[in-house]
C-alpha cells in the first residue's frame, strides 16, 4: 500500500467520523439557530486514532493511524482538509443531496485533481458512502458503510465492486476512536 490514502480508504474514514452529532457536540450558535442539513457533519472535526486490517498509512495490520479533520461550513457546501500521520490528503466537499440525509462528495488532492462526485446516505447511525465513475468511464465501484457505536468510536467496512454493483468484496475493515481534547461526551 503506499503512502497515500486511496478514495476508498478517504471515504472510510470520513464516513466514519460521521456520528449523527447534535448541536451540543461543537456546532457553533450561529449554525444552532440556522440548522441546516450540514450540522451533523461538525462531527467530522477534530482529531481521531484509526486501526484497520490495512492502514491507510500503509503500516502494519492493527498500526495506528492519526488523523486530524479540520471542517468548516459556508453557505452552500461543507469542506473538510484531512491530514494522515500529519501529512495533509485531502479536501473533501459536500453539497446538499437530493433529500434529507442525503449529500454529495467530491475529493480534491493536494494536487488540485479531483475525483468524481460521490454520494453519502445518512440512516441514524448507518452511513454509507458511494463511489462509481463517472458516466462513460469503466473502473470499480467503491463503497463505505460505517457503524457509529457512540459519539467517539465507529466500526467501518470498506468494499469495492467490479460489477456495477451487483457483488460487493470486503477490502478493510477497522475502527475509529476520538482522541485528546475533542472527545465528546
Amino acid at each position: 500500500m503506499s503512502t497515500t490514502i486511496s478514495v476508498t480508504s478517504l471515504r472510510a474514514w470520513l464516513g466514519m467520523l460521521a456520528l449523527g452529532a447534535t448541536p451540543a457536540c461543537g456546532v457553533s450558535a450561529q449554525t444552532r439557530d440556522q440548522n441546516t442539513p450540514f450540522d451533523v457533519l461538525m462531527i467530522y472535526n477534530g482529531d481521531w486514532a484509526v486501526r484497520a486490517l490495512h492502514p491507510w498509512s500503509g503500516g502494519a495490520p492493527g498500526a495506528v493511524d492519526h488523523l486530524k479533520s479540520r471542517c468548516q461550513r459556508f453557505t452552500l457546501y461543507f469542506a473538510c482538509e484531512q491530514t494522515v500521520n500529519g501529512k495533509p490528503q485531502t479536501l473533501i466537499v459536500y453539497t446538499k443531496g437530493t433529500g434529507p440525509g442525503k449529500f454529495n462528495t467530491r475529493t480534491i488532492a493536494p494536487n488540485g485533481l479531483a475525483g468524481g462526485r460521490g454520494d453519502l446516505t445518512i440512516d441514524g447511525d448507518r452511513w454509507t458512502y458511494l463511489d462509481k465513475p463517472p458516466a462513460g468511464l469503466n473502473g470499480p465501484w467503491s463503497r463505505v458503510e460505517n457503524v457509529i457505536l457512540n459519539r467517539n468510536q465507529i466500526r467501518f467496512e470498506e468494499y469495492e465492486s467490479v460489477d456495477e454493483g451487483k457483488r460487493w468484496t470486503l477490502t478493510n475493515r477497522g475502527a475509529e476512536k476520538r482522541t485528546g481534547t475533542t472527545k465528546r461526551r
